[in-house]
């Protein structure tokens, strides 16, 4: 079940608010005798918005610093 959070990171010293969708880690279901099952999903993080101070920079923001601001909103979800 995913949700919509707003969470504030820290990247270069920089705090920034962050918001978008969660999708928490789902577990691996192992095969029954029906061949069912499912390999599970890691966690991810579709990001809607960067702001600092109010203001939105997402279409400022380089790709490796959107990996590393999306890694830490995963690690401060679990």
């Amino acid at each position: 079940m995913h949700k919509r959070i707003e969470v504030e990171v820290t990247v270069h010293d920089v705090t920034l608010e962050v918001i978008g969708i969660y999708y928490p880690e789902e577990p691996t279901v192992w095969y029954d005798g029906n061949m069912e099952g499912y390999p599970g999903a890691p966690a991810d993080f579709e990001l809607e918005s960067v702001q600092l101070e109010g203001i939105d920079i997402t279409t400022l923001i380089d790709g490796d610093v959107i990996d590393l601001i999306v890694e830490q909103v995963i690690e401060k979800q679990s």
